[in-house]
């Protein structure tokens, strides 16, 4: 309806001064509507050759301005989207070559190409032409530069941003906030609290910034000093108030404040549920969340990802259906992603086949980390096939997808088709990083590959120049135990850079145990105590090997540890689907 009344307006256009619409849509957010645009140029062109018009010329090169204007706010775009900032750079280059004059709004979308580069330079030739166009004294421009000066310096300089603000002929409220903002952001609350004490005068955005700044570093006193001054809190000072509170972890103090506020919104709300979900009290953050008169899709996904933090699969997949009938809301990548998360945990056939469903008839557009999750999900829940079609479906990859789909066939025992995916990724030129060696030699060592495994482990150190983890050596070493090398092993252990940990010794143990050597049991077993001697998973696993040795002293002396220290083993858990529910 918007759009039609300005389209209205502009084909009613009969004086160059009401070009002045060109404004209106900017303010709108309605500068990149092919239909208003068109017709905004079809305007100026009409007024140019009208015989009422007393300036043509003027009409005409006003035309103009918006159409170079139009090319390069397209081309520095927005949050990202779209963006070319060399193309901008590069277009208005040629609208100087062509003889037209910039304006305000022109430098406007050249300085988001600068902010867009990340770089000193184009500032500066840009910052050269705002002052030889004479724009040099234009508020809403300079306001512009000494933002984008800051965010395109080193971290926390805050310099070139002062000096524009210093050299400004006229300031008003959004310069004062500007030059307020740099130094919150670059964590220097003290020049920015003085600042903030000399504006002639202060918004609520001002006070807003403050706030903000002071929580930031976590001066959540000073913060609340100033959020007590505030002569008029709108939503938002609130609600950065509970944030601040919340972030820093004093929630009782969030609570208390969020409790004294006559209007919550639909964010105060949002953010005392992630409180609590943040410091693990799952119970007060669902109280509060059933409470909510409105939800979000921010607080449903709080809710979702706190089941799932807590191991509350099935809580967190319930949750979602709830969403999905109450909230009428579209998921979003993590809203699914932490639902795919949940049904791997739940290893749920059902819930796999219901998710990929879903997602499959709501046309849903598959991004890396979603299809990271799914291939995860159903590998893990036996599916290994329908993950290689997931795998094969996406456009682009990570390192990621390549470890889940390795990982998956090798959890599927699959273990010369996890290493076909392997060389595929080589064969591509996608160059592994050590996770994905973690995965190949995981699978190597589960499949007894014990060649493969050594030519992997090789090329990784030597190809690719990757300093092994102990994650590698482990694997190295349960490889060796696998295939009976075991004696084999205790040397690559013992000519290890880094110092075994306990884990690479219980890791033989296994194969240990496995092959019936009683001589290297006891050694390994007396590395062990050595390095966790308290630890309460080894002692069982120590206890259980002198056992089957019918070393019942040693089972004694394994025994009394663990009393002596009241070391508890923390007792382990399955999960069972009857009909749609998890337990």
């Amino acid at each position: 309806m918007e759009q039609e009344e300005l389209l209205r307006i502009l084909r009613s256009l009969n004086s160059p001064r009401h070009l002045q619409i060109h404004a209106q849509l900017h303010a709108r957010g309605l500068a990149s509507s092919p239909r208003l645009l068109q017709a905004l140029v079809f305007a100026a062109l009409s007024i140019s050759a009208a015989p009422s018009s007393s300036s043509p010329r003027h009409a005409g090169a006003a035309a103009a301005i918006v159409a170079h204007n139009t090319l390069i706010d397209r081309l520095a775009g927005r949050s990202g989207r779209g963006c070319f900032p060399e193309g901008a750079l590069g277009a208005y280059g040629a609208m100087r070559d062509a003889g037209v004059d910039p304006n305000g709004y022109t430098f406007t979308f050249l300085l988001r190409a600068c902010e867009a580069l990340r770089r000193l330079p184009p500032c500066g030739c840009v910052h050269g032409q705002i002052v030889r166009c004479g724009f040099g004294s234009d508020v809403a421009v300079l306001n512009a530069l000494l933002n984008v000066y800051y965010k395109c310096g080193d971290p926390g300089d805050v310099g070139a941003a002062r000096k524009v603000f210093d050299g400004m002929p006229e300031r008003d409220v959004v310069s004062w906030n500007s030059m307020l903002g740099v130094y919150m952001a670059s964590n220097n609350a003290v020049a920015g609290i003085e600042l903030f004490e000399v504006m002639p005068e202060r918004n609520v955005v001002s006070w807003n910034t403050v706030v903000a700044g002071f929580t930031r570093i976590g001066a959540t006193v000073s913060a609340r000093f100033v959020f007590d001054r505030i002569p008029i809190k709108d939503d938002y000072s609130w609600n950065l108030m509970i944030s601040g509170y919340a972030t820093n972890g004093y929630v009782e103090a969030a609570r208390s404040l969020f409790d004294k506020m006559d209007f919550k919104d639909v964010v105060s709300w949002t953010t005392m549920v992630s409180a609590y979900v943040k410091i693990g009290d799952i119970d007060s953050a669902k109280v509060l969340f059933d409470q909510m008169p409105v939800k979000n899709l921010v607080s449903w996904n709080a809710m979702i990802a706190s089941y799932n933090h807590k191991s509350r699969y099935g809580e967190a997949v319930r949750t979602f259906q709830q969403m999905m009938i109450e909230g009428g809301f579209m998921p979003d990548e993590a809203t699914l992603v932490s639902v795919a998360s949940a049904c791997t945990q739940l290893r749920s056939s059902e819930y796999c086949s219901w998710l990929n469903s879903y997602i499959s008839k709501s046309n849903t557009h598959t991004t890396v980390a979603l299809g990271n999750a799914l291939i995860d999900m159903f590998a893990k829940c036996g599916q290994v096939g329908r993950a290689r079609s997931i795998f094969r479906k996406m456009k682009t990859r990570s390192n990621i997808t390549w470890t889940t789909m390795i990982s998956g066939f090798a959890y599927n025992g699959r273990f010369r088709d996890a290493l076909l995916i392997y060389k595929e990724m080589c064969g591509q030129g996608v160059e592994p990083d050590d996770a994905v060696f973690i995965a190949a030699l995981a699978a190597c060592a589960r499949g007894g590959l014990l060649r493969r495994g050594r030519r992997i482990f090789k090329q990784m150190v030597e190809h690719y120049g990757i300093v092994p983890r102990m994650e590698h050596y482990r694997c190295m070493v349960d490889l060796f135990g696998r295939t009976g090398k075991l004696q084999e092993a205790v040397r690559f252990i013992e000519k290890m850079p880094l110092k075994p940990g306990a884990v690479i010794w219980v890791t033989l143990l296994s194969s240990c145990i496995a092959h019936g050597d009683a001589e290297l049991i006891e050694y390994v077993s007396a590395k062990i105590v050595e390095i966790e001697p308290f630890n309460p998973g080894f002692q069982v696993l120590i206890s259980n090997c002198s056992a089957l040795k019918e070393r019942w002293g040693s089972v004694m002396d394994a025994h009394k540890t663990t009393r002596d220290w009241t070391v508890e083993k923390t007792p382990s858990g399955s999960l069972i689907q009857i009909g749609s529910e998890v337990h």
